[in-house]
């Protein structure tokens, strides 16, 4: 049974307001041009808690209007690395003060821990803006020494243009923040949509950018659903690159519509990420890992190791542990500052999570979770216990597909290169894992594994602003980091008399 504490007496509701969101479209809130709008619904009861102004294809063409003009004719297109820097510290600035604020947001929109937002997301999105800041004022062109004396060559990086960012609804406000200050960094004009299960903590941050005394258009910000929105924005030819962190089938859609325009394209897809533990790794790192790595937000996370690959000897004893882990994980009200795992996004994702436990149960052993919650405060959401199924085979659905919830399936092998064949043997490619004391295995593994990230004895990269991982395979289509937004130009100059 879940702590009930009264979160309808939380004074931070009033934070929350009774008008519509509006959008952010050439450095003015308004409504959209239709007036339509549609409901933030709360994982946590499934009860609405805000308006949304829903954009349609008038106001996308008017965001992109000014969002070119802003980049091509107004004082945004013409700033300086430095100014440009200033503006991300200022956005830094107003988040830092706002941080209680959006915190109660993202919890009561996407059902995330607040403790878990406090901890995680708000610190993200302040450690990007300031490490994009300082990236701004740093020119990574290159020369090359030139076969001819008299021609020097210098790479200029410059900015793409109008960017479209498409957030995924996981981690609305960091994901966002972190693209965003990537996109100004580099000197581009942002659209920013944030996905329609979870826009409200960053339609609230549109609200505070224009404190931040950025030139009109720099930054649009589009509520509203894809395949409105969304498709508008690909299928503009005045904007010139489109990135999404999103699925592959939205993804596959995007390189569709974005063909006929030859636009750049940069996509960060899904994951059903290998994590191999092998017989003499230490069991309890091993299994506090995989627990965070497998039921971290709820296993709402792309780079989440779903498939947990153990070496025979150990099988039992890792699994006996990582079922006693699960039990032990606060599952319930993500304002309680004690929760660990929230709901899952929505009830509809919950349904799809509950399908794929039910196929489990014909495929595997369900050694722990897997039924529906009764009482009076998880009942009401889509909360879903963290679930444990044992003895599944390489080809069982629950360990080959995308579940995006917190199910993990432990498969069995006896031998590495066993466990590299099934931890390769997937359309995937995002992350991976490797829990071993031995130093040559854990390169080896490494080398052969067919991941844009690989951890070994851990989970999740510390440093995903420095080293920026891009996914194989379907998982990644199109650039990493700042890079991505800019386009490469090579200058060549010959020079009179310079030395033969």
């Amino acid at each position: 049974m879940t702590t009930q504490i009264d979160v309808a007496a939380d004074p931070r509701w009033s934070l929350v307001s009774p008008e519509p969101y509006p959008l952010l479209i050439g450095g003015e809130l308004v409504p959209a041009a239709d007036g339509a709008v549609f409901p933030a619904i709360s994982p946590r009861d499934d009860a609405p808690v805000a308006r949304i102004a829903q954009a349609g294809a008038a106001d996308v063409a008017a965001a992109v209007t000014a969002a070119r003009a802003a980049f091509d004719e107004g004082p945004w297109g013409r700033t300086t690395a430095r100014d440009r820097g200033a503006a991300l510290l200022r956005i830094a600035t107003l988040i830092e003060a706002h941080a209680d604020e959006l915190a109660f947001l993202e919890t009561i929109d996407a059902g995330k821990p607040i403790s878990s937002v406090h901890y995680s997301d708000l610190a993200i999105s302040l450690d990007s803006l300031r490490y994009f800041a300082g990236r701004a004022r740093v020119s990574p062109g290159t020369t090359a020494q030139m076969p001819d004396r008299s021609v020097i060559h210098h790479e200029l990086l410059e900015p793409m243009g109008v960017v479209v960012e498409i957030l995924p609804w996981n981690g609305p406000l960091w994901t966002g923040v972190q693209r965003m200050a990537a996109i100004l960094a580099a000197g581009n004009a942002a659209i920013v949509k944030p996905a329609q299960l979870a826009s409200l903590t960053f339609m609230r941050l549109a609200q505070l950018l224009l404190e931040a005394d950025l030139p009109a258009g720099a930054v649009g910000v589009l509520a509203g659903p894809g395949g409105v929105v969304g498709e508008a924005l690909v299928n503009d030819p005045r904007v010139d690159m489109i990135s999404l962190t999103g699925g592959i089938e939205t993804g596959t859609r995007i390189l569709e519509q974005a063909a006929s325009h030859v636009k750049r394209v940069s996509l960060e897809m899904g994951g059903k990420n290998p994590n191999l533990v092998f017989a003499d790794a230490d069991l309890e790192t091993a299994v506090f890992w995989s627990a965070l790595g497998a039921f971290g937000n709820t296993g709402q996370i792309c780079v989440c190791g779903s498939r947990i690959l153990v070496e025979r000897p150990i099988h039992d004893r890792f699994v006996d542990a990582l079922v006693a882990k699960a039990e032990t994980m606060k599952v319930g009200e993500p304002l309680d500052p004690e929760t660990e795992l929230g709901p899952v996004i929505a009830r509809s994702h919950a349904a799809k999570v509950w399908e794929y436990i039910e196929i489990g149960k014909r495929e595997a052993t369900l050694r722990t979770g897997g039924e529906r919650y009764t009482d009076p405060v998880r009942s009401k959401g889509a909360y879903i216990p963290p679930t444990v199924f044992t003895e599944a085979t390489p080809t069982c659905r629950i360990a080959r597909e995308e579940i995006f919830g917190p199910v993990v399936a432990v498969v069995p092998f006896e031998t590495e290169a066993e466990a590299l064949r099934i931890a390769n043997d997937t359309s995937y490619g995002l992350s991976a894992g490797v829990f071993t004391r031995d130093l040559d295995r854990a390169w080896r593994v490494t080398r052969a594994l067919k991941a844009g990230q690989v951890y070994v004895n851990t989970w999740f990269s510390p440093g995903v602003l420095e080293a920026p991982g891009h996914g194989y395979k379907q998982s990644g289509y199109g650039g990493v980091g700042i890079e991505k937004y800019s386009q490469s130009k090579q200058a060549f100059f010959r020079v009179a008399d310079a030395g033969g």
